[in-house]
């Protein structure tokens, strides 16, 4: 029987789905911190939730044959090292942009109409109806700007012109096709002509060298006073003392986020003490719905690669450093 590792933080609804998406011939065990070195070595294969899979981990991880990540961002696993050992490493590719997108609508929406600090004075009694009429805005035909066209955004072009007639602009460093834009309705720019242009940023591109704070002081100076950012992809992308003294002089109108530079954020960070910012604990991808999806991409993908062990398989990010 191969056996499939679960490592990191899943729920009970996570690790069923799971097992019942188990293919045949295959049975799952969670590592247990006590027992990490023991429970890697034993692994054919592991599901990565949350964990950091360094080179100590790749190492005693020494009869493993692929590491699927469950979602898609993939900044916490030392991708060279695992390809040095020879070990694939695979996303769920398009498994949670739905859930992801709404996060990301909602966080608009939140952000605009100030739904978060008018909630919590309304539970301590103060009737706020007026107060931040005069500051909230419809999200109806603002200019969306989308950093990055990948699985989620693309999600998000649609919810957004479909729902609430946005023009929706994108930068990416791989422009579509001239028929893709078409279909999607979206409009290519350069990155500094996003950031003047958008009425909202939403950011949707991977935490890589190329990526860590993109978004800084000089970025930001480019965006309109009355824009918001949105970020469902990773803190690190964004410069983040950089976003604070944006969100704290007016240089942006204020900001939705669900990542962070450093996680879990601390209580004395400033963006949970201003009240143009709605935080929300990295939680884009999990809602309970949606844990058979990424289960199923998880299972589908290791029962793939075991019976073929093709590492051209679009699900894995390492091919370039596979030894």
């Amino acid at each position: 029987m191969k056996k499939i590792a679960l490592h990191g933080s899943f729920s009970p609804n996570m690790v069923d789905c799971l097992q019942k998406k188990c293919p045949e011939g295959f049975e799952v065990y969670q590592i247990s911190k006590d027992t990490e070195a023991a429970d890697l070595a034993a692994a054919d294969y592991i599901v990565n939730r949350g964990a950091v899979v360094n080179e100590e981990v790749v190492a005693a991880a020494r009869n493993t044959k692929l590491i699927h990540k469950w979602g898609a961002g993939y900044d916490k696993i030392d991708v060279k090292a695992a390809g040095a050992h020879g070990i694939p490493v695979a996303i769920c590719v398009g498994g949670n942009a739905m859930p992801v997108a709404e996060l990301t609508v909602a966080l608009m929406m939140a952000v605009l109409r100030n739904i978060q600090p008018m909630a919590e004075r309304l539970k301590k009694g103060d009737w706020s109806r007026n107060d931040y009429a005069g500051r909230s805005f419809l999200l109806h035909g603002r200019t969306v700007g989308l950093l990055g066209i990948g699985n989620i955004a693309k999600k998000v072009a649609a919810i957004v012109r479909g729902g609430f007639d946005c023009p929706v602009l994108y930068y990416d460093v791989f422009r579509l096709s001239a028929e893709q834009e078409a279909a999607l309705g979206v409009t290519y720019v350069s990155l500094d002509e996003l950031l003047r242009q958008a009425d909202i940023l939403s950011i949707h591109v991977p935490l890589l060298d190329s990526t860590a704070g993109m978004i800084d002081k000089e970025k930001l100076s480019l965006m309109k006073p009355s824009a918001f950012v949105i970020n469902t992809a990773r803190g690190g992308i964004i410069n983040e003392p950089d976003l604070i003294e944006a969100l704290q002089n007016g240089t942006i109108a204020g900001a939705g986020l669900d990542t962070y530079a450093s996680e879990p954020l601390s209580q004395d960070s400033p963006l949970l003490a201003m009240d143009n910012v709605v935080t929300t604990p990295h939680c884009g991808g999990n809602t309970v719905d949606n844990d058979i999806n990424m289960a199923a991409i998880c299972m589908e993908d290791i029962a793939a690669y075991d019976a073929t062990k093709d590492a051209a398989m679009r699900c894995i990010v390492n091919r370039e450093f596979l030894k």
